[in-house]
């Protein structure tokens, strides 16, 4: 578990939130595609909860067995050298011993980052207490272990609506300067936050700002200008995949299989593709 490898990816995924641009973030479901966005260059790597749970027939929010998402981050850990950052959704138990326990086995997987989350099912938030227990029992892992992975903590004030559209800037400050203050390394705020919203988080917040990429937050300059240094992708590759797999069904029951064969890549190629990567480990 304390490798020097897992050591050192820990700390390529720490430097990425301390430089000066931001990094795009792509979030994967297994490992054949975390191969593809590592050969495409990106210099770290996350999984999607939804995504896992989605290509094991599962919904999103801890409805997937742990010992899958376990399984699921071996596999893909076992096949790439690129920091690879796990959501951990809401650590998939509420007791510290729960929490230590969960964290130690995604580590031991080969997870360098963990993202941890407030928001419940029924769109309302943890207490702030809870989440100041989850963030101590995974940074006294770290000093356990000796490995500095990134703790993602994210709020889901905006994701979940909470509140009046006036108190949720004033929240969401209040939340994420509290979790960097209990040892987050990062704070995430997915949701439908406006950008002069986001502009005034990234000037009182004292951290890295991580958000979600949607249709109002994709201009990738603008968000480096103001100071956000991680946008996450989400489910939203797992969703495109899974769109197609719509469409296409579609089309093959109505046997039109045009789309199918044209837009295809080869067996030759992709079966190359996997190849010469194995080979390269």
């Amino acid at each position: 578990m304390n490798s020097t490898h897992q050591q050192e990816a820990a700390a390529q995924l720490q430097a990425l939130h301390k430089q000066k641009e931001l990094f795009v973030l792509p979030n994967i479901w297994d490992a054949g595609g975390a191969k593809i966005v590592e050969a495409k260059g990106f210099k770290a790597i996350a999984t999607t909860s939804a995504g896992i749970a989605f290509a094991n027939g599962y919904s999103d929010g801890e409805a997937l067995p742990f010992s899958l998402l376990i399984e699921t981050v071996k596999r893909i850990s076992s096949k790439i050298s690129t920091p690879l950052s796990v959501d951990f959704e809401r650590g998939y138990g509420e007791e510290e011993g729960e929490i230590y326990e969960n964290t130690k086995q995604l580590l031991a997987a080969g997870a360098v980052g963990l993202n941890i989350e407030d928001g419940l099912p029924n769109n309302k938030l943890s207490e702030v207490e809870s989440m100041k227990k989850k963030l101590q029992v995974m940074n006294d892992l770290k000093n356990e272990l000796g490995i500095d992975f990134l703790i993602n903590s994210r709020t889901d004030i905006y994701w979940n609506q909470i509140g009046s559209e006036k108190e949720r800037l004033r929240k969401t400050i209040e939340r994420a300067n509290s979790y960097f203050s209990w040892g987050a390394d990062c704070v995430f705020i997915p949701g439908s936050i406006p950008f002069n919203e986001l502009e005034i988080v990234t000037k009182e917040v004292a951290g890295p700002i991580n958000v979600l990429l949607n249709e109002q937050l994709k201009n990738i300059d603008a968000l480096n200008k103001i100071g956000v240094k991680r946008v996450s992708l989400g489910s939203s590759l797992s969703r495109n995949s899974i769109t197609n797999l719509f469409n296409q069904s579609e089309q093959i029951r109505k046997n039109h299989f045009d789309l199918l064969l044209k837009d295809t890549l080869s067996y030759d190629y992709v079966n190359q593709f996997y190849g010469a990567q194995e080979e390269e480990k």
